[in-house]
């Protein structure tokens, strides 16, 4: 994990972690474990070994990810690198119930997970940070994880603000709804790397969405999206 981290450390609140993409790997030959599961990260298209999941959720996830791979697909999701410096490193994972894996594995269309009349939910597969949430905590409240859960997974709609102050007065940035109501914004680059795909779905009257999920951190209730990772590229599906 030191290389992925590029040896960087890393603070204790959820901001703070590094953001990677891990691998679920099956190893039914594991001569120790029939079960195991290996977690690899991404180190661009380098997949490295960081450890294994535990043995009661590898029982639970390998039948899945067997069937993944026979159709030639991977188990992939996000994940999060903690620590570095004088403690050891940690990664923890934002990955689906193993039976939703194969519902939501790599779709043809890399841009679009869902698409109805109304609305267009699109693929999960990069982690984008929204800011502004300070201001929003009233709204954030409702959507907090509860108990002593890490996170809470959301539903997020996308569409258009126009930013109030800094460098950019005046241009648009794409804001972050949660229940129809704002708790947030992209940033202004950020903005710029999707500006025009959700252009494209509003302009076509529909619902822009995203999967999301919400975190308690010392500043408050915090959402991180998660995005295409390249939003360049359209599928089929997105066009009508």
């Amino acid at each position: 994990m030191r290389l992925v981290a590029g040896g960087k450390a890393f603070g204790t609140n959820f901001e703070e972690h590094f953001p990677a993409t891990a691998v679920l790997v099956p190893e039914p030959e594991n001569p120790w474990d029939g079960n195991a599961v290996r977690v690899d990260v991404l180190l661009g298209d380098r997949p490295l070994k960081v450890g294994y999941l535990s043995s009661t959720w590898a029982e639970e996830y390998q039948p899945e990810l067997l069937k993944l791979r026979a159709e030639g697909a991977l188990g992939t999701c996000p994940a999060r690198i903690t620590g570095g410096g004088a403690k050891f490193y940690g990664i923890y994972l934002h990955v689906a119930r193993p039976d939703e894996l194969r519902a939501r594995k790599e779709p043809e269309d890399p841009i679009v997970a869902k698409l109805t009349d109304s609305d267009v939910l699109l693929r999960s597969a990069w982690s984008c940070t929204v800011t502004k949430e300070e201001n929003h905590q009233d709204v954030l409240s409702g959507f907090a994880p509860a108990g002593k859960q890490e996170y809470r997974e959301v539903v997020a709609s996308l569409a258009f603000c126009t930013i109030e102050s800094g460098k950019y007065r005046g241009r648009r940035a794409i804001e972050v709804r949660l229940g129809d109501r704002r708790v947030g914004q992209l940033t202004y680059a950020m903005t710029e790397r999707y500006r025009a795909l959700v252009e494209r779905f509003t302009e076509q009257n529909l619902v822009v969405r995203c999967e999301a999920y919400t975190t308690r951190t010392a500043k408050g209730v915090e959402v991180e999206l998660l995005m295409p990772r390249d939003p360049g590229r359209a599928g089929r599906r997105g066009e009508r």
